[in-house]
């Protein structure tokens, strides 16, 4: 076995990595999810020489460690919590959901006996005639001979304990790659050549890693008293923490996969960029018991058979006509609301009291709804997103559910959507590439320990590397390309700024030892303790160690999990996305496959469809919950409410009454192993113990105990002045945007403040770009560098002609340029909501700044708009709209004529 290291590995220069290079500056990067990837993308664009440091490791579809072409030690799975896991599976099982299932059969592998003696030596493709024999034997009854050659993908494995360190093991070693080579090289008389790609010989600390690490392979030792190579059969299905959506209004996100070319197998441009593995879904369902499921369009109605539809889609939601068009009315009220009221009023609301017209002073609430609707409407967000209506704050809640609600209003070039195959293989490995190759991006296996100062006073990171014993400095970074071997010592390049791009809880732990500054500051007990109930008072509560977080449902931190289940068969429960209104568990699903550009066979793949379902409420009083269950009784609890809404209530799915309907049973399942579960060593009962990776939820009142600071357009005139104290240590631009701490120290996460606000992919880009900004701020600072100015005026709800996805997904053809390139660009959702709407909400500003009511009841819109109102998904246009504003314009008019002329100038 390979002994460990006990220091960091070399810089650029050594293997698997691009040399050291002189530029801008150097920035680390610790952590390689979204955010971090996100960062070294824009860095790297601006010359900036960039390493990222990432501890995950997963393996690949073919049972590889994730990060080829890496040596085994640098391989990392970047991507963060949305990357691809996947599950290994034997080749001829019958599946682990049916109880009496057969996971571990014997027919997938086959021991190729050796003498002991034998050796192949290096180079050659010499195999015994007894070796031969076996080999097509297993072959021909796995089918290769009579199905084809894709039957999966086929390990040729040496006996786990083989030690190669000693000459009995370096000789095995070279009889399994001589194997290797007769099974995919040059043809020889009457022998099937297999695919290089799917027959695998495992370097050996790559298998040591998945047999003990990773728990994807299984160790196979060799039978009593022999010696030889193991043959094994496989499938690799792949599972995930929860299924991909990509909302139209993911616009940072969106910029970034049009800006990162695919690369061919000889890394040259191929025309197409990873956004182009986008594909728009038209439909999403909507399944409850007792109902029929609704499919409705992610469009706006084009024909008048698509309005009728919508009608008879409306009509069978089974809510009153008044409750639809009070929170349509509520909606349009929200969207004629002022950013600096949503921030002062609805940030203290949740969703549900702002629908109801909560007023905390007198305790009243203005509006009624039906139980249906209410029931549905505060369930609706955990299945969504897996945040509640009743303790999420109506801001996040309102913006979110805007964007969402445009796709019904306005043709968009993408609606919202998911890629066209797994998110390893079609994003994150893509994307990697293109860093690594073409923006020589350095990727390091390793984790952040601790941040401490030197003697000098500077702030040094420690990371420990993949299999080292103890964590070193990270400082300085040695190049070997530069200087003469055994004569100058390497050069040495200082690292200028870090930035840390982890998990909050991760942020927190490794910071604990500095001085509480900045965003240092609240992240003291963020992700430690459990906060107050909103509107009480008391301090925060100690978060038990590895206690599951969600326990009470103001808990910042929830539980959200995802479980696939895999088919036999061709399987599709809808084309698009299915929200389970009312299972329990908050279900959402969808049939992935079905947008796959290389679908999967069983053959091949092991599998023929795929359902990807989300679990959104992880405790429930009075019933069992999934935090109740085992791994078996989860899985078979989730697909037993998938069925009670598709098949069990007497109302199936349209068409499906007369041809019995039923679904199909899954052979497979899988679920995030983000949820750690323990067997109780008495009982032998196994429950779930720990969720490593939790759900930042936007509870009300939350919002200012994020840490950090406001986010920062830099499109727009600057906000109020700094909102935290400044410092020797402590360092922010004079215009805003995120803190630079000790001149090197800059946070990226969604745990940050940023214009997305809700915990997704988006918020991740946006607030890399934003640690990005910050860098280049603070670069202009040291070198005594001037940005261009800023806009003379905010630039509100610009209406661009929809020419392409680019126009479309950047929503201002303008940049802000610096000496050292442009600013990331920033997209506020508030900023872009119904372009017809912007003059109110500039009057709701004005009108908030005088101290003066919203809009709507300066104006008495809430009676004069009902007539007006289309509920969402019932057609119509922008006519109702239109019609609106015109009694809004008069209404204003009326105002107006007993208003003093100093204050309609002050008005206008």
């Amino acid at each position: 076995m390979k002994p460990q290291s006990t220091t960091a590995p070399a810089a650029g220069g050594t293997e698997g990595n691009p040399p050291a290079r002189k530029g801008i500056a150097r920035v680390h990067i610790y952590g390689g999810g979204i955010a971090g990837l996100t960062a070294a993308h824009e860095l790297a664009l601006r010359g900036f020489r960039v390493r990222v440091i990432e501890p995950a490791q997963e393996c690949d579809e073919t049972g590889q460690l994730e990060g080829l072409p890496l040596p085994v030690e640098r391989r990392m799975a970047v991507g963060g919590l949305a990357r691809t896991q996947f599950l290994r599976v034997n080749w001829g099982a019958r599946g682990n959901f049916a109880p009496e299932s057969d996971s571990t059969p014997e027919s997938n592998r086959a021991f190729l006996p050796y003498r002991p003696d034998f050796d192949a030596g290096e180079g050659t493709s010499n195999v015994p005639t007894n070796v031969l024999e076996l080999v097509q034997k297993f072959l021909r009854d796995c089918g290769f001979f009579n199905r084809g050659e894709g039957q999966g993908v086929l390990h040729v494995r040496l006996p786990s304990g083989v030690d190669e360190g000693q000459e009995a093991g370096q000789r095995l070693r070279r009889n399994a790659q001589a194997l290797h080579r007769y099974m995919t090289t040059d043809p020889y008389p009457g022998v099937l050549k297999l695919d290089p790609e799917r027959v695998i010989l495992l370097d050996r600390e790559e298998a040591r890693e998945l047999e003990a690490d990773l728990k994807a392979m299984e160790p196979l030792p060799p039978p009593a008293g022999g010696t030889g190579l193991w043959l094994e059969l496989v499938h690799f299905l792949p599972g995930e923490h929860g299924f991909r959506f990509f909302p139209s209004y993911y616009r940072h996100l969106f910029a970034t996969m049009m800006d990162t070319p695919i690369l061919d197998e000889n890394n040259r441009l191929t025309g197409r960029t990873v956004y182009d593995n986008l594909v728009p879904s038209s439909f999403y369902g909507i399944a409850a018991q007792g109902r029929r499921i609704r499919f409705l369009r992610r469009a706006p109605p084009s024909r008048p058979v698509e309005m009728l539809q919508e009608l008879r889609d409306l009509a069978d939601s089974g809510y009153p006509a008044t409750d639809t068009a009070q929170f349509t009315l509520r909606l349009w009220r929200y969207m004629s609301t002022c950013s600096e009221r949503r921030k002062a009023e609805y940030e203290k609301l949740s969703w549900w009291e702002y629908l109801e017209g909560y007023d905390a002073k007198a305790n009243t609430r203005r509006y009624q709804y039906s139980d249906a609707f209410k029931r549905d409407m505060q369930f609706a967000p955990r299945v969504l997103a897996a945040f509640d209506s009743t303790w999420g704050d109506a801001r996040t809640n309102g913006n979110t559910l805007v964007q969402l609600y445009l796709n019904n209003l306005l043709p968009l070039p993408k609606t919202d959507g998911t890629l066209n195959g797994p998110t390893t293989v079609a994003w994150f490995r893509p994307w990697r590439r293109y860093l690594r190759e073409y923006l020589k991006v350095e990727f390091y296996a390793g984790k952040l320990t601790r941040l401490l100062f030197d003697k000098k006073g500077r702030l040094t990171p420690y990371w420990q590397a993949k299999n080292a014993l103890k964590d070193v400095p990270d400082a300085v970074v040695y190049d070997s390309s530069v200087g003469t071997p055994k004569v100058e010592p390497p050069a040495t390049e200082d690292v200028d700024y870090y930035i840390i791009a982890t998990d909050a809880a991760t942020a927190e732990t490794v910071t604990q030892n500095l001085e509480p500054i900045g965003v240092i500051e609240k992240l003291r007990g963020f992700t430690s303790k459990v906060p107050v109930r909103p509107r009480e008072t008391g301090e925060p509560q100690e978060r038990v160690k590895d206690a599951f977080p969600g326990q009470v449902p103001w808990d910042r931190f929830q539980t959200l999990t995802g479980i696939q289940f895999f088919f036999p068969a061709a399987f599709r429960l809808a084309e698009g996305y299915i929200y389970f209104l009312d299972a329990p568990w908050g279900l959402s699903a969808i049939n992935s496959q079905q947008y796959w550009a290389v679908p999967p066979t069983f053959d091949r793949n092991g599998y023929g469809a795929v359902l990807s379902v989300d679990i959104g409420n992880w405790f429930l009083e009075g019933q069992t919950s999934p935090a109740d269950c085992s791994r078996d009784e989860l899985a078979h609890a989730v697909w037993e409410q998938i069925r009670q809404a598709t098949e069990l209530h007497g109302l199936p799915l349209p068409n499906a009454a007369p041809y019995d309907f039923a679904l199909p049973a899954p052979a497979w399942y899988t679920l995030d192993r983000f949820i750690g579960f323990e067997t109780d060593p008495t009982t032998r009962v196994e429950r779930p113990k720990r969720n490593l990776a939790p759900y930042l939820i936007p509870i009300m009142g939350d919002w200012d105990n994020r840490p950090g600071t406001e986010p920062w357009d830099p499109l727009r005139p600057p906000p109020p002045p700094a909102q935290m104290p400044l410092s020797a240590a402590l360092w922010q631009a004079a215009h805003g945007g995120y803190p630079v701490h000790w001149n090197k120290l800059v946070f990226a996460g969604t745990y940050l403040k940023t214009f997305t606000r809700m915990t997704t992919m988006e918020a991740a880009n946006e607030s890399a770009r934003h640690a990005v900004n910050a860098i280049i701020d603070h670069y202009l600072f040291k070198h005594d560098l001037v940005p261009h100015p800023a806009p003379p005026a905010p630039v509100r709800n610009r209406i661009l002609p929809l020419l392409g996805d680019r126009e479309v997904i950047k929503d201002t053809p303008e940049f802000r340029m610096t000496p050292i390139g442009e600013y990331c660009h920033i997209w506020d959702p508030e900023q872009n909501e119904l372009a017809e709407l912007a003059p109110l909400r500039e009057l709701d500003a004005k009108l908030y700044a005088m101290n003066m009511p919203h809009v709507w009841d300066v104006l008495r819109l809430e009676p004069l708009a009902m007539p007006f109102i289309p509920s969402p998904g019932t057609p119509g246009g922008m006519e109702p709209l239109l019609e609106l504003l015109r009694k809004v314009r008069e209404g204003l008019e009326k105002l107006l004529e007993g208003i003093p002329t100093g204050t309609k100038q002050t008005l206008w």
